[in-house]
């Protein structure tokens, strides 16, 4: 992946967080963190927009999404500039990720993708189901937990409506 195709891929993240579209900006983290294992910044970015508060929450507000949109700018402005240091820093001897990596990481995002859909179907339970599937393959994964969270705020809401 290019550092032009990064770039333009956060930039897809950042429009789809300012419409509220958390879940398709998921989608896009993750099919960039597959191309790009390193960058710590799209872990990061990943975890930070799963851990935003939906619109519908008591904890969204005007200012304190002003306050994420201004970290999400900077998590990308990061994200790429790490892709970019690597990029001139890489030499012949250089690590790349093999195929058992990427491939456990394309089965992670297919879960995610099955979660984000039971999510939207409000089928809390069953998104419950998926996203453990994901702690069985990384048992410590941040996001995984952000998910589960955000999963019970959203079935307490949705009780309670």
């Amino acid at each position: 992946m290019s550092i032009d195709s990064l770039t333009t891929l956060l930039r897809e993240v950042h429009q789809e967080v300012r419409t509220h579209r958390y879940t398709h900006a998921l989608t896009i983290i993750r099919d960039a963190k597959i191309i790009d294992l390193h960058n710590l910044y799209l872990l990061a970015l990943e975890q930070f927009v799963a851990a935003l508060p939906s619109p519908e929450s008591p904890e969204f507000s005007a200012q304190r999404f002003a306050e994420d949109e201004q970290l999400l700018a900077l998590l990308i402005d990061r994200a790429v500039n790490d892709r970019s240091r690597r990029d001139t820093r890489r030499t012949e001897g250089s690590v790349m990720p093999d195929e058992r990596t990427i491939a456990l990481e394309r089965i992670k995002n297919q879960y995610f993708r099955r979660t984000d859909q039971f999510i939207e179907a409000k089928e809390f339970g069953r998104a419950l189901e998926e996203i453990q599937r994901i702690a069985f393959f990384d048992p410590e994964n941040i996001v995984v937990k952000e998910y589960q969270q955000k999963i019970a705020q959203l079935a307490e809401l949705h009780r309670k409506a």
